[in-house]
């Protein structure tokens, strides 16, 4: 829930960022344009005011569709990245063609550094694209500012627009590297995140058999307590231990001992549901933990591990070789000690191994003497 709460203001501030952005350029644009008019650093005949007059109309445009897509507004599904990205270097390099020499080689050095900015923000093609955009903009400009005297002084002009061009190479070379190196930061990042999920994984889980671990369990179990506590969820433990385990080790050796585990583990997988939780306590004892289950249901399932336990093969070599299990069931009373209930379940299994191993043994109702002792120690 915090997730979710935490994902939700991130993108709403991810919104207001974006309207924010574009509300800002368009500011900056028209302030700009009447400021450097009022002093002289712009040119502006009739047909310069309506290029400034129609940039403006379509930052407002843009500054439209993006609230719209910002209220999830049907058919407004674009990013406005790309269109704002535009939108900048067609206004700054409108104004560089209006501009006077100290101005326009200011605004020109600007633009250059917005595109180095938008590699950050555009993929590679999109990259590509804005850059020819800005590239025919300008060469636009100059070519109809050569006729109408707008840009001054000719050869001065065309100085500029040679210059800006080669420093719009080496801006897509300069471009090309930042793009390089955020993807290959974004690579490195997802990497570290694989790597911190496994580091997580390897503190919860057993690392012979994958199932949980001791700690795991005990975190597990506060849960459950918590959830029962409150009416919601009743749960019953089942504590498995192997029996005469020993005798695997001594006959077969350890690395056939370790691959019984492993094969027993796969089984108490099986056995349970997938909102089950399954831990190895420590060598040839685990713990299944079953949710919203009632004594008869553990039962059931304890009896079904205890089966299929009986059936595997230990070695190919000794087909009549059999590794059986006994299993003490416990189910969970409202308010009880997670250490209690583990107790309790755990004297259950001490009982079935006296009365014989390989069977079930259901935890009675009334605590018993054994269960104090053991919850005690």
């Amino acid at each position: 829930m915090a997730t979710a709460v935490r994902e939700h203001l991130y993108t709403r501030m991810l919104r207001m960022r974006r309207f924010v952005a574009i509300s800002a350029m368009l500011i900056v644009y028209s302030s700009f344009v009447y400021g450097a008019h009022a002093f002289g650093m712009l040119r502006l005949p009739d047909a310069a005011f309506a290029v400034a007059g129609a940039l403006t109309l379509v930052g407002l445009a843009l500054l439209v569709f993006g609230a719209a897509v910002d209220l999830d507004i049907p058919r407004a599904r674009l990013s406005t990245t790309m269109p704002s990205a535009i939108w900048a270097a067609v206004a700054l390099l409108s104004t560089a063609v209006l501009a006077t020499s100290p101005l326009r080689l200011l605004l020109l050095a600007a633009s250059l550094l917005g595109l180095t900015f938008s590699a950050l923000h555009l993929e590679r093609v999109q990259l590509g694209k804005l850059f020819a955009a800005v590239w025919i903009t300008y060469s636009l400009g100059v070519a109809v500012g050569f006729p109408t005297g707008v840009m001054g002084d000719a050869q001065g002009a065309l100085f500029n627009w040679l210059g800006y061009s080669l420093a719009l190479i080496g801006g897509v070379l300069v471009a090309n590297e930042v793009r390089r190196l955020k993807v290959e930061l974004e690579g490195r990042s997802r990497e570290l995140e694989v790597a911190l999920v496994k580091v997580r994984e390897l503190a919860m889980r057993d690392d012979l058999t994958g199932l949980y671990n001791r700690r795991q369990l005990m975190e597990y179990l506060q849960r459950q307590k918590a959830l029962a506590d409150r009416n919601t969820l009743s749960f019953a433990v089942c504590y498995v231990d192997l029996d005469h385990f020993k005798r695997v080790n001594d006959r077969f050796g350890h690395r056939q001992g370790d691959d019984v585990l492993r094969a027993f583990a796969d089984i108490a997988r099986r056995v349970v549901r997938e909102e089950d939780f399954v831990a190895r306590m420590g060598g040839e004892e685990f713990v299944m933990v079953l949710t919203n289950a009632t004594l008869t249901d553990a039962v059931r399932v304890a009896e079904r591990l205890r089966r299929q336990t009986q059936l595997m093969v230990i070695h190919p070599d000794a087909p009549d070789f059999a590794v059986t299990a006994s299993v003490g069931i416990a189910a969970y009373r409202m308010r009880e000690a997670v250490e209690q209930l583990l107790a309790r379940a755990d004297t259950a299994m001490y009982a079935a191994k006296t009365q014989g191993r390989n069977r079930v043994v259901v935890a009675p109702e009334i605590e018993t003497e054994a269960a104090r002792g053991a919850a005690a120690r």
